[in-house]
């Protein structure tokens, strides 16, 4: 026993206390880093999860808006069609063959799901798909007219049912006319919604996701089974916790620990006081997260010097690819800028007359109808003369302005030169249709307001031709046409159009 003693002394002797303190030293700094560092992990790792699951609700609230936004600018746009044949004394008939039209027209080219527009009009109801409703279908007591009525909003969203026969959440969009008393409404299937709901749930293992509106109905969920359930009504269940949180206490990110696991809620609001809720088990996520870290803080007490010098190796990599892919970036970005340019009337931000012509030929090569149509501003060459060329560039930016508003984003919108414009609107059948997308943009013109004017209005002359887009007429044969019909239209004083055979 004492030769072992006096053996430790002599080997303490022999490396001194000083390295014996060092190595010491060392040993508690490794420690510590290891803990810290292990801290930081999960704390990050935590922070992802966190963004995963605000990501994953902003993401799903953007695509539902625009799903939503579709149907809501349907009923606008007819609601106030039916507005304007309202106060000009049209006929009930007349008002229920353009909701046929109407109807027609979305089923086949913007919501296959609709089962067509309907409404209480002038005290008689109208159905643009032609259902004749039994005789004890009272319209005025069907809850998208009272709920329309009792709303007070410009547009509402009718409470969603479930289909039974179809097992689809349906839901109706309707909208108020001027009149107080005459509604149009519109039924849509949210299968696209709840196809949406289905990808976003089936990126990651224990994520959830689905829509509840603002009575606590499941419009959308990523498990079918609870399509439709009321979850406010749920005192027991995950989702009537989530509903109560969300629509009781106004919370829109928060922790849940219930019998069926612990969970991070994420809430975005969506239009019509409905909510996207993502919902990730913290349980699943974080399991193989804290088996990490056991092997983490194990491995890394041993190997610390050399994981820092190898992270600092892939840190000083990693800034250099990053630093390329931003050139990179910056390149790529600076070339689609001037390819924009090249392509664009610098003036008013529309096609110029070559792009314009090249992209109407591209979408009549690709068999899709609609109209052409030219347009020329009347007396331009007066306003110059008299108001003077800054005024009259005032007036050519008006007219693109006006023109923007009326057409749809994916018609091409063209400046040919000087004060002549030309359009080509996708998917237009027929001149009724043409004619009241045209008599928008007069309204639209009616509507500027230019001070250098004074009283003056201004207007233009428009000739249009419609196709089938089957290829039987080039772009300049057509182009041919409507000038020929623009200039008809210049021999009548103020907006005129004028449709070539």
């Amino acid at each position: 026993m004492k030769d072992q003693k006096q053996s430790l002394k002599d080997t303490l002797r022999h490396i001194g206390l000083r390295t014996v303190a060092a190595a010491l030293c060392i040993f508690l700094i490794t420690v510590t880093m290891t803990a810290y560092i292990g801290n930081r992990f999960y704390a990050m790792e935590k922070t992802v999860l966190q963004q995963r699951g605000e990501l994953n609700a902003k993401e799903a609230a953007m695509e539902y808006d625009e799903c939503l936004l579709t149907r809501v600018n349907i009923v606008t746009v007819v609601g106030y069609a039916v507005d304007q044949m309202l106060h000009s004394g049209t006929e009930n008939r007349a008002i229920e063959e353009y909701l046929t039209e109407e109807t027609s027209y979305i089923g086949a080219s913007l919501d296959p799901s609709t089962t067509g527009l309907y409404g209480w009009i002038h005290g008689e109801y109208l159905d643009g798909a032609g259902w004749v409703p039994d005789a004890d279908y009272v319209a005025v007591e069907r809850p998208w007219y009272t709920e329309t009525r009792s709303s007070g909003e410009k547009i509402t969203f009718v409470k969603p049912y479930l289909d039974m026969q179809t097992d689809t959440i349906m839901m109706t969009v309707s909208t108020l006319l001027s009149d107080g008393e005459s509604v149009v409404a519109m039924d849509v299937s949210l299968d696209q919604i709840q196809r949406i709901v289905e990808e976003l749930s089936s990126d990651a293992e224990g994520s959830e996701a689905f829509v509840l509106d603002s009575s606590g109905i499941v419009v959308a969920h990523s498990d079918k089974t609870q399509l439709g359930k009321n979850y406010l009504q749920e005192s027991d269940s995950l989702g009537g916790a989530i509903a109560r949180r969300i629509l009781e206490d106004g919370q829109r990110q928060f922790d849940l620990e219930t019998a069926e696991g612990n969970c991070s809620v994420y809430v975005d609001q969506l239009r019509g006081g409905w909510y996207s809720v993502s919902l990730i088990n913290s349980d699943i996520w974080y399991r193989p997260l804290q088996n990490i870290l056991i092997s983490f803080y194990v491995i890394l007490a041993l190997v610390v010097v050399l994981l820092v010098f190898v992270f600092l190796r892939m840190t000083a990599k990693n800034l250099a690819l990053e630093q390329l892919h931003t050139r990179v970036s910056e390149e790529e970005q600076r070339g689609d800028a001037l390819q924009v340019l090249s392509e664009t009337d610098r003036m008013t931000g529309l096609f110029d007359h070559v792009s314009g012509k090249s992209k109407v030929e591209e979408s009549l090569r690709s068999g899709t109808g609609g109209m052409l149509l030219e347009l020329d501003i009347d007396h331009f060459k007066e306003i110059n003369d008299t108001c003077g060329h800054q005024t009259g560039d005032l007036v050519i930016v008006a007219v693109a302005d006006a023109m923007r508003k009326t057409f749809r984003s994916n018609d091409i919108l063209v400046r040919l030169g000087g004060d002549e414009f030309g359009a080509y609107a996708v998917g237009i059948p027929n001149r009724g249709m043409g004619e009241r997308l045209i008599h928008r943009l007069f309204e639209h013109l009616g509507e500027t307001e230019i001070p250098e004017l004074g009283d003056k209005k201004i207007s233009i002359s428009v000739g249009a031709v419609l196709t089938a887009g089957d290829g039987a007429e080039s772009f300049d044969s057509l182009y041919s046409k409507v000038d020929n019909a623009m200039y008809v239209s210049k021999k009548t004083p103020g907006n005129c159009l004028t449709f070539a055979e």
